[in-house]
């Protein structure tokens, strides 16, 4: 299975289960390894992350809902296909550049 993520990297939540919708479109540092965790009868690669701001993240661990400050030590895992890589600033510039030229 490709992943769309890659350890390291920044991405954007683009889902999360209903008690955590406010985490939609959050920004968050991805680090590995993949590990594989079980959710609504299926297994998920998932990634642990931490947002890149101190906002309150809502989590679902345990069978419980909390809202807290998310570290790395707080062990909160995202499945990689709730996540949307972000590309680096000099990526997107040269991208950018790259579809200027070509039109």
């Amino acid at each position: 299975m490709r992943l769309r993520c890659q350890d390291g990297i920044l991405a954007v939540v683009i889902k999360a289960p209903p008690g955590c919708i406010n985490n939609i479109g959050r920004i968050v540092e991805i680090k590995g390894p993949v590990s594989n965790l079980w959710y609504q009868n299926k297994y998920y690669p998932c990634w642990l992350i931490q947002p890149v701001t101190s906002m309150p993240y809502t989590v679902y661990q345990g069978g419980k809902y909390a809202t807290e400050v998310v570290s790395w030590d707080s062990n909160v895992f995202q499945p990689d296909e709730w996540l949307e890589p972000l590309l680096p600033l000099d990526i997107t510039y040269e991208l950018l550049v790259q579809a200027e030229l070509a039109n």
